[in-house]
């Protein structure tokens, strides 16, 4: 897999991947209370300081914002607020002729499709708000309040006990084939490609050599 979820938890991991599953679900176990505890005390100390929503949603409105400033809007309906937006081009991008996208604000419809796939407001949704007079953060869906967000990071998580406090374990014992292990002399020769995750953060690229060397 090589979406970038997977290459995140395959940098989380990059120190202790090569050990047994044990260690890695244990390794599972500590950073995602880790990541709860850390998250939920940045979450409450924003919301002590007066903040309603969190900083994702600021950015991106800003972002929105700066990008609108080149629509053109026409309206259709001004009861059901329905527009057609023309995006003017930049003069810094490749020319390209003028698009259209539909906005209906009632039904919270775009026709970018940024606004579905996000829930927050695209710089279409954000210009015909604006040509209303109509706040654009009524149209931002409470999961992204601070409080909605804190209340997800209020999970908290079981303590590990010591080993030596573990109850006897009484069902099906699993262990590595017989029939399988490996009788050669020697070290394992490994048939893994190496990328760039093997290497080591301070190694310096080595320099080419010929064949020869």
């Amino acid at each position: 897999m090589t979406t970038n979820l997977s290459e995140s938890v395959n940098s989380m991991f990059k120190n202790t991947r090569h050990l047994s599953v044990s260690s890695l679900v244990e390794e599972t176990y500590f950073k995602t209370t880790q990541l709860f505890a850390n998250r939920g005390r940045q979450t409450l100390a924003m919301i002590n300081s007066g903040s309603l929503y969190s900083e994702v949603v600021f950015d991106a409105m800003n972002s929105s914002q700066q990008e609108s400033n080149t629509h053109i809007v026409n309206e259709f309906d001004r009861h059901n607020h329905t527009f057609i937006i023309i995006e003017i081009q930049s003069p810094l991008e490749t020319p390209r002729p003028p698009r259209r996208f539909r906005v209906m604000l009632q039904s919270q419809k775009c026709d970018c499709g940024e606004y579905q796939a996000k829930h927050l407001q695209c710089s279409q949704i954000m210009v015909a708000c604006k040509f209303v007079n109509v706040d654009p953060m009524i149209y931002v869906p409470i999961l992204f309040t601070l409080q909605h967000i804190l209340h997800i990071y209020d999970n908290s998580f079981g303590l590990l006990p010591h080993k030596s406090m573990w109850q006897e374990y009484e069902g099906d014992q699993w262990g590595p084939d017989p029939r399988r292990k490996r009788t050669t002399k020697g070290l394992p020769v490994s048939t893994h490609i190496p990328i760039e995750m093997d290497k080591d953060e301070n190694e310096r690229p080595s320099r080419k050599k010929c064949g020869l060397c």
